[in-house]
């Protein structure tokens, strides 16, 4: 099987377990980031290279969304309010100009566990609808018989091995399209520096964010909206990210 045009970079917030559920933050999101691979290897790593050397000196640094606002760890001696806003004001930038197809499920634990009785694994279900729509996407650009790399970051061995059961289960047949998806997942070391993981880091607690809070200021999901895959193409302008780019479950429009 040929090699997809297309390279997948998944990352999460929130936790995926349902007991000790975090009333400020009930929910659970993974965000799909698809770059295309020529694109992604001409400009999307220079230009994330050039702004960890602006600000730092150096490309070592991983870039964590927690991290730069907390200012803790790699960020701990980069906290001061002139550093951090001439660095999220570039992050912004950069997350402007930057092309790629965005997809997000947000599990809504709190109406989960209301709604379910034995609700599923929320990691499973975002993870199910997020490759649907991927193959949705891959299918409109002529890609759905090519593999396609996904690429999750690893975050321990049996979430992990969990993880890859799912992963092919679902790429097996069991979904809601009862097709075969031409997937294949890799599993990347937290110490990898990958450009595609540490912009899928950025944007995946805005996302929460918003749908936690759709009325409060976001400026990170205000640049988002233009990057989710939608039933209106790349019309920013609209809502019709809803249900196609933006899955929010069970509290779905």
């Amino acid at each position: 099987m040929d090699f997809s045009d297309y390279i997948v970079y998944v990352d999460e917030s929130g936790d995926h377990t349902l007991n000790g559920l975090n009333i400020k933050y009930p929910v659970f999101v993974l965000a799909f980031c698809i770059f295309h691979k020529r694109y992604y290897t001409e400009t999307v790593i220079k230009d994330l290279e050039q702004l960890k050397f602006k600000h730092f000196g150096h490309d070592i640094i991983v870039m964590h969304e927690r991290d730069i606002l907390k200012g803790t760890n790699d960020f701990k001696n980069y906290s001061s309010k002139q550093q951090k806003e001439s660095l999220l004001n570039d992050l912004t930038t950069l997350m402007q100009d930057t092309n790629f197809i965005l997809i997000s499920c947000v599990v809504r634990k709190d109406q989960l566990i209301q709604k379910y009785t034995t609700p599923k694994n929320p990691y499973f279900i975002a993870l199910e609808f997020g490759l649907e729509r991927i193959y949705k996407f891959l299918a409109e650009k002529g890609q759905q018989n090519k593999k396609t790399f996904i690429v999750f970051e690893k975050r321990g061995a049996q979430e992990d091995k969990d993880l890859e059961l799912e992963f092919r289960r679902v790429c097996d047949g069991n979904n809601f399209s009862r097709i075969c998806l031409p997937f294949e997942i890799k599993m990347a070391s937290k110490k990898v520096n990958s450009s595609g993981l540490q912009i899928a880091d950025l944007v995946a607690r805005p996302i929460g964010n918003h749908v936690l809070k759709p009325d409060q200021p976001n400026r990170a999901f205000d640049v988002l909206r233009t990057k989710f895959y939608s039933s209106r193409g790349r019309d920013g302008a609209g809502d019709g990210y809803h249900g196609f780019g933006l899955k929010v479950f069970p509290n779905s429009k």
